[in-house]
């Protein structure tokens, strides 16, 4: 069962919970918690006020029921900084934000649509910026920064012309900034201590984002033909494999390759990415079985898709119509 709430709705259902449960939690203004009802999922989020504009969301939680968020552009104007340890986003129904990614959203990126999936482990930290701060600590890194980001930055708050709904440089988390979000997430301190202590982690964490993101975007260097032939062999992979694929790291080590240098390959060799590319195969395998007139729900578990709804909405996406529709006009054609 998917549940899906618009912007806010989440937030005002947790508070009205928490505040009939555990009302202490939110007696702090500057640090409160919000706490997930049992029939939802169980644990929690928390949200820190920060001296000089900066704030923390600390994110702990396993979701029950399958979750749709659809998010307006935030009016505050914030930039943020999402660190994902064990959280996996679907965002606008495409792009899947994985585990151990960090990538930055402008205001106006949050205009989108963002599936949580029941059964997982949501373990993130969100950092919060005013624009001024943003723009005062990147000054350094202008050189490098993404174009959305540089033309929101020299354009102003408003951001109009940059293309909503897309986070923004998603990056892989270090070993620092791994490091850094275990003591935020288990930090020692309380009062005036721990605030400082919490901003000073933040302020780390993002500057570590920004080192991180200059080696992801360095330019990537030209394959040899043994690299290119592992890529070949990641590609047949996961063509014998689209039922149950393996991971991008289990991928990566099963043809001799680290990670980085296997999604990047797959983009040079292939023009496309490692997960764009599982789901064109799967959809084209699923064309073939339902011309065959397999059964649907048949048809998704065959090329790997956990419900028939999450098959029949990448399908419309891909064909602009339902698996239903696309079989029934092969069985007219025959």
């Amino acid at each position: 069962m998917t549940i899906t709430f618009q912007d806010g709705e989440l937030r005002h259902l947790l508070r009205e919970h928490t505040q009939a449960t555990q009302p202490g939690l939110l007696a702090n203004e500057q640090d409160q918690t919000l706490v997930y009802p049992d029939w939802l999922g169980c644990g929690h989020k928390r949200d820190i006020a920060l001296p000089s504009g900066v704030s923390l969301t600390l994110h702990h939680y396993h979701l029950k029921k399958e979750l749709i968020n659809l998010c307006e552009p935030d009016t505050s104007d914030c930039f943020e900084f999402v660190f994902s340890l064990t959280t996996q986003y679907v965002l606008n129904d495409e792009l899947q934000l994985g585990q151990h990614q960090a990538y930055l959203m402008g205001p106006a990126d949050r205009d989108s649509r963002w599936r949580e999936l029941a059964g997982e482990d949501y373990l993130s930290v969100d950092v919060h910026l005013e624009p001024t701060l943003m723009a005062a600590l990147l000054d350094s890194y202008e050189a490098v920064l993404p174009d959305g980001l540089r033309r929101i930055l020299e354009g102003g708050a408003d951001g109009d012309d940059v293309e909503c709904g897309a986070a923004i440089a998603p990056t892989p988390i270090t070993p620092a900034i791994e490091m850094a979000l275990q003591q935020i997430l288990h930090c020692p301190y309380q009062g005036l201590t721990q605030k400082l202590y919490l901003e000073a982690k933040s302020l780390e964490l993002i500057a570590l984002f920004m080192e991180a993101f200059q080696e992801t975007t360095a330019a990537p260097g030209r394959l040899n033909r043994d690299e290119c032939d592992r890529l070949h062999h990641a590609q047949q992979i996961l063509r014998d494999n689209l039922q149950n694929p393996p991971s991008i790291l289990h991928l990566a080590r099963q043809v001799g390759l680290n990670d980085r240098k296997l999604k990047e390959g797959f983009r040079q060799v292939f023009n496309t990415t490692v997960f764009s590319y599982l789901t064109q195969q799967r959809l084209e395998k699923a064309c073939q079985l339902l011309a065959q007139q397999y059964p649907v729900a048949t048809v998704a578990s065959a090329v790997g898709y956990a419900s028939p709804t999450a098959f029949s909405g990448a399908f419309r996406r891909q064909f602009g119509v339902t698996p239903k529709s696309y079989q029934l006009g092969q069985r007219f054609r025959a």
